[in-house]
């Protein structure tokens, strides 16, 4: 009879097991458990024994944690699912748990929650790059709650400026002139271009002024400054193209100065008398402009502000040109918006390099040049690894003044910067490719979740990774306590947690706009409960015939 009574008991708790699996068929993330039975013997029977083993049957639930539902589809873009191994980690504000249930929603802060349940969804916060921010990934401590609205806004300063352009070699052809004889008796030139810079405080405008062998390997003395591959020279002239003052720069010195451009050079081949170049028109500025053009670099300040950066490129023979870089404006180009800084920091409205190539189109280098800021010398800005930069001083809207570095190509390489023959009857510069990593502000559209990564997307257009899901795995994942609400909490069975990015270590892939079936089989449930109901009408027939037989042995007693 006590077997009897222990198979109801066994039978019944393998009954409830049923019921809550059927009750659970169209629960997310649902795991099926399963009755397993126990035999009982009593502690008189031996293997000597002819008589039957009379102990009965125990039940205990069997979990299968690591059992996988299928993924189906659904229209929530913050649903989500896990293919394969591991668990979402969830958190009721006190302690940390963990879920296949998927069904996450937003509450009014926009923390994104187990629906229906006060357990918040953890995860990564990421940088601009989507790259996680935690230093130590493997901690629960680096996670946080996932909030969508965290960046409800948006807005990024470009940092970095990619050009890939060609520059007419046909600009050579109008650069200006002064030919000479050297020791040789060959003929040779030199070239000088002049750039515009703006204007000064007292309303004078002001230029850039460049001359340069058509010799590579022939330096320059203008009488004060000696030894040098190009000569430059800042102007000022008036209303009406006369020079007021010019001043010429070496290294960190001030060099030439004067109220004219110098009447005699030296070149290095051409020792024995100087290179006259007083009958040229100086003071006609218009009149020797040579070849320039201009293009615009299109940039981001820190508040999302459009702010266009005017880059003049001024053709100044022997495959080398004046690269001069102006004060930002607004996307009208009509007004300034920005200020630019020197390499000392100091405030300047205009700076530039010296742009040379080699003779089969490939940049060569990109080197600074040395002018007067007022009554200081001002040197174009370079950043730690010596490239060409859109300094910003100061923006009129209030925003983070920053540096943007040019990149503009590899030296001896044609993956940037080149000097070709453009084919062109009217020449200009031609842009190949041009990419910055700013964005203008948008405010948030909609949030969704890919392989793991929950990525926000704005109103400019920008896609960013905000966050990403951590997943948890367990060396007995089915030794994990089941808990309500689909949660289970860590055991001394399941062993310690260890956290993974989607996909990553053994850990299941996270997909966004699905969830996770139950994996209730109810086919196999309803067999099981038919196996169930006739095991249990079986024992109480037990418990019927062995009360007849006693009731038999105490009739036959009395």
């Amino acid at each position: 009879m006590n077997a009897a009574v222990s198979a109801l008991t066994s039978q019944s708790s393998a009954l409830a097991t049923i019921s809550t699996n059927l009750a659970n068929s169209g629960t997310t993330g649902y795991k099926a458990v399963s009755t397993q039975f126990s035999d009982l013997v009593t502690s008189s029977s031996s293997s000597t024994s002819t008589s039957s083993s009379t102990g009965g049957v125990t039940a205990s639930s069997r979990q299968n944690v690591t059992l996988n539902g299928t993924i189906t589809s659904t229209s929530t873009t913050t649903d989500m699912s896990i293919d394969g191994n591991g668990f979402f980690v969830v958190s009721d504000g006190t302690n940390t748990y963990y879920t296949r249930d998927g069904e996450f929603t937003t509450d009014s802060s926009g923390n994104l929650y187990l629906s229906g349940t006060s357990y918040y969804l953890m995860g990564w916060a990421t940088d601009s790059s989507g790259s996680v921010t935690a230093t130590d990934e493997s901690s629960l401590s680096s996670l946080e709650v996932i909030n969508v609205d965290k960046y409800a806004s948006t807005a990024s300063a470009t940092t970095t400026y990619s050009l890939s352009a060609n520059l007419p070699a046909e600009g050579q052809d109008d650069v200006n002139t002064v030919s000479y004889t050297n020791d040789s008796g060959s003929s040779e030139t030199l070239n000088y271009s002049w750039v515009s810079t703006g204007t000064n405080s007292s309303g004078n405008n002001t230029y850039l002024v460049t001359i340069t062998p058509s010799d590579a390997s022939v330096t320059l003395d203008d009488g004060t400054t000696s030894g040098v591959s190009a000569l430059t020279y800042t102007v000022e002239t008036d209303s009406d193209g006369n020079i007021v003052s010019v001043t010429g720069t070496a290294g960190n010195t001030v060099g030439y100065s004067g109220t004219e451009l110098p009447s005699s050079i030296t070149a290095s081949d051409n020792t024995s008398s100087s290179i006259d170049t007083s009958a040229e028109t100086w003071s006609a500025v218009e009149a020797v402009s040579g070849y320039s053009t201009t293009s615009t670099l299109t940039t981001y300040d820190s508040l999302g502000t459009e702010e266009d950066v005017g880059v003049t490129w001024t053709a100044a023979g022997d495959n080398t040109w004046i690269m001069t870089v102006s004060s930002p404006t607004d996307s009208t180009g009509s007004t300034t918006s920005g200020t630019l800084s020197d390499s000392s920091g100091a405030t300047t409205s205009s700076y530039s390099y010296l742009v040379t190539f080699n003779s089969d189109g490939s940049l060569s280098s990109i080197t600074p040049i040395s002018e007067m800021n007022g009554s200081t010398i001002s040197t174009a800005p370079t950043d730690s690894s010596g490239d060409a930069v859109v300094s910003v001083y100061s923006w009129t809207d209030g925003a983070t003044a920053g540096t943007v570095t040019l990149s503009l190509g590899t030296s001896g390489s044609t993956d940037g910067l080149t000097q070709y023959d453009s084919g062109e009857s009217s020449p200009s510069i031609s842009v190949t490719s041009q990419s910055q990593d700013g964005y203008a502000y948008g405010t948030l559209e909609s949030v969704a979740v890919t392989d793991g990564d929950v990525v926000a997307t704005y109103s400019n257009g920008q896609s960013i990774t905000i966050y990403k899901v951590a997943v948890a795995t367990f060396v007995n994942a089915n030794g994990l306590s089941s808990l309500s609400s689909g949660v289970y909490a860590q055991t001394s069975s399941s062993g310690s947690y260890t956290l993974h990015e989607s996909g990553d270590g053994g850990a299941g892939t996270v997909s966004g706009s699905s969830l996770e079936s139950s994996t209730v089989d109810t086919t196999t449930e309803f067999s099981s409960m038919i196996t169930c109901q006739q095991a249990y009408s079986a024992a109480s027939q037990i418990i019927s015939t062995t009360t007849k037989l006693f009731e038999a042995l105490m009739n036959s007693a009395s």
